[in-house]
């Protein structure tokens, strides 16, 4: 036990020899970076490795000795393995021979104190090390900083600020990186422009938005109105039954954002130059986003509307913000009257005129405007018979047979199975549409191709009702639409159609080129 003890080092002298440890690795890495030190000037070097002269590069010094001393720690750390594996050995096996006795015996002689001039040697030494290696930290990350400067030119540019002083540089692990890189961009906006024809505004296109962030999608709350929040709100809750009330609403949500958004400008005293075309960009977010970011285009009527108020948005100029408000809203208004009040009397006088020579009429479905003409005709024509067909049971032909009833008057309410009862019963089938294309084919709901079929089996006219704005320059139809779901549309063929009655006159199907020149509503126009 006596011999134990005396083999125990003092543990200043084991700290003593840390720091040497320490002080050597330290001259070591000075020596690596080539940093010149008088007072403790470097070990000899070894036997077997070759001396750096003054005018050898530096970087073939700094590979040479960076192998060996990789080499010597490698050694280093083997040997410590070593040695405590030994040392595990040999405590396991004290112990197996009888360690528990010993480990309950005191050690009768303490160890040595250290003397206070060991001590102020000890805290003298770790002061010193402790500059060293500050000074060597920083020569270290200078000296890594200017090569890498010299390789990557333009990495110090990229890492300044705005007014040209660079960030703080941190070392973490001896890997230099930046704490805290920000791009100081510019504070104007940028316009996004995305490739979409003027004809189609289901796509968003020439978003307004910050140069910092970009819009994911244009289906973001932040840059939508509440009127179109509510209006897409009521269309996914199916409470818009057909494209006259998508249009009509639409119009609605469209003066409200134009008030709240001229108001605003107002407010910031903006360049009336520039109200229609800034007008212009803010509207298409509203836009995509009652077309889910273009996923699903806008219905045909609709289509139509939002371009005849787009390049009138972008003719506007006027003196003041008020003024241009002022006249877009009466252009709105002028839009519901006439594509609906004026239109639908329109219709009306036109279409009255045939329902009084037949007398017995056969409608399919649910249709606004067709709805509007019976409730008159059946005011001028008290003997006129109406019957219903409808898709399925309880459908939205439901509706004529409300309004008819509510007014006292008699009709007769047949699904598709009764079609070709209903058909022999009629005279005139008067059939609402969603659109009519360039070449004359007519857009209706789904089962009106039966019923169709079914009227010219019995040689019975079909008569279509549509407004001016329903009339697209387009030869294809979208079974889905923005707003309006999944409206199951077929195509019915011109042939199949006897005339069609418009807001203008009544014309046949293949005709509609003209109705199109005349409204404006081509591309071209």
């Amino acid at each position: 036990m006596s011999e134990k003890s005396k083999e125990k080092k003092h543990p200043a002298d084991k700290m003593k020899e840390t720091f040497d440890k320490l002080n050597n690795e330290i001259k070591t890495l000075g020596m690596i970076l080539g940093v010149k030190n008088n007072e403790n000037p470097a070990p000899p070097a070894a036997s077997g490795a070759p001396k750096a002269s003054d005018e050898a590069p530096k970087s073939e010094y700094h590979k040479e000795v960076t192998a060996e001393d990789k080499k010597a720690r490698k050694a280093a750390k083997a040997a410590e393995k070593k040695a405590r594996a030994e040392k595990s050995q040999a405590n396991k096996a004290a112990a197996a021979s009888g360690a528990p006795a010993q480990k309950q015996e005191k050690p009768q002689k303490s160890a040595p104190k250290p003397s206070e001039n060991t001590e102020k040697e000890l805290i003298e030494e770790r002061d010193r090390l402790k500059k060293e290696t500050e000074q060597l930290d920083a020569q270290m990350e200078k000296l890594i900083i200017v090569e890498d400067n010299k390789v990557n030119g333009d990495l110090k540019s990229a890492i300044k600020k705005s007014n040209g002083v660079e960030k703080n540089v941190g070392h973490v692990h001896n890997v230099i990186m930046p704490s805290a890189v920000t791009f100081d961009l510019p504070k104007n906006q940028v316009k996004i422009v995305a490739s979409a024809s003027d004809s189609d505004e289901g796509v968003a296109s020439e978003i307004e938005s910050t140069a910092v962030s970009q819009l994911d999608d244009a289906t973001c709350l932040a840059h939508i109105h509440p009127a179109f929040l509510t209006l897409l709100a009521t269309a996914e809750m199916e409470k818009i039954p057909d494209v006259e009330t998508v249009c009509i609403k639409f119009i609605q949500a469209f003066k409200e954002f134009l008030r709240d958004w001229s108001t605003e400008r107002e407010k910031t005293h903006s360049d009336v130059s520039t109200y229609g075309h800034d007008l212009d960009l803010a509207i298409r977010p509203q836009l995509a986003h009652l077309t889910q970011n273009g996923h699903w285009p806008l219905p045909f009527a609709l289509g139509n509307t939002v371009r005849l108020l787009k390049r009138t948005i972008k003719r506007v100029e006027e003196e003041t913000t008020a003024d241009c408000e002022e006249a877009l809203q009466q252009y709105l208004e002028d839009t519901l009257a006439i594509n609906f009040s004026h239109a639908y009397k329109a219709i009306s006088q036109l279409l009255v005129r045939k329902i009084r020579q037949f007398k017995k009429v056969v409608v399919f479905d649910w249709c606004p405007v067709v709805n509007y003409v019976l409730l008159d005709a059946k005011t001028q024509i008290s003997d006129m018979q109406l019957s219903v067909i409808d898709a399925n049971n309880g459908g939205r032909g439901t509706r004529h047979v409300q309004s008819f009833v509510e007014r006292g008057y008699n009709v007769k309410y047949v699904t598709m199975k009764g079609a070709s009862w209903a058909s022999q019963d009629g005279a005139v089938l008067i059939l609402g549409c969603s659109a009519i294309f360039a070449n004359g084919a007519v857009a209706a709901q789904k089962g009106a191709l039966a019923a169709v079929l079914c009227a010219n089996h019995y040689n019975i006219p079909v008569i279509v009702v549509a407004e001016h704005f329903k009339f697209i320059d387009k030869g294809h139809v979208y079974q889905r639409v923005a707003l309006l779901g999944r409206q199951n549309i077929e195509v019915i063929q011109s042939d199949l159609v006897s005339a069609v009655v418009t807001d203008l006159r009544i014309l046949g199907p293949t005709s509609a080129p003209a109705v199109l020149k005349a409204k404006a509503l081509t591309d071209m126009a």
